[in-house]
């Protein structure tokens, strides 16, 4: 998928607000009824780069198998294709739009994979209920 409408390669993500723009935007506006997690990545000056990755069949929490895997492929992505970019993570879900247990663990596990593969996780977002909302470090579980 390559982002085309409100963001192109190119632009600016310029502050908190426009990464939250973006992981809006890359949620499609719509209430999922599956777990998508969709991966985005900006380049080291923190414009978009159209690599938006979406990722199907996602497991309600991450395994430490499954949490390995997604870093390997982050981090690989990052090194080859975007060199000090970070990414965006997008997690969609069926559910109401109040932070679950399930969200905790990605946080804590994505965020425990950038800190060992050394990738910048630039944002992490849920979208569940109609609303994306950011997860934060005091997020994770």
């Amino acid at each position: 998928m390559n982002l085309t409408a409100s963001f192109r390669p190119g632009d600016k993500v310029a502050d908190d607000g426009a990464v939250l723009e973006l992981a809006t935007f890359l949620s499609g506006g719509v209430l999922p009824r599956e777990r998508i997690l969709t991966l985005s990545w900006l380049d080291a000056d923190d414009r978009v780069t159209g690599i938006a990755v979406p990722v199907r069949d996602v497991p309600e929490r991450p395994s430490p198998e499954d949490a390995a895997r997604f870093g390997s492929v982050i981090a690989s992505v990052t090194q080859q294709s975007v060199p000090g970019g970070s990414v965006v993570a997008m997690l969609e879900r069926p559910g109401e739009q109040s932070v679950t247990a399930a969200d905790r663990a990605w946080n804590t596990a994505l965020r425990t994979q950038a800190a060992e593969r050394g990738f910048r996780l630039h944002g992490l977002f849920v979208a569940a209920g109609g609303a994306v909302r950011p997860l934060a470090l005091d997020d994770a579980a």
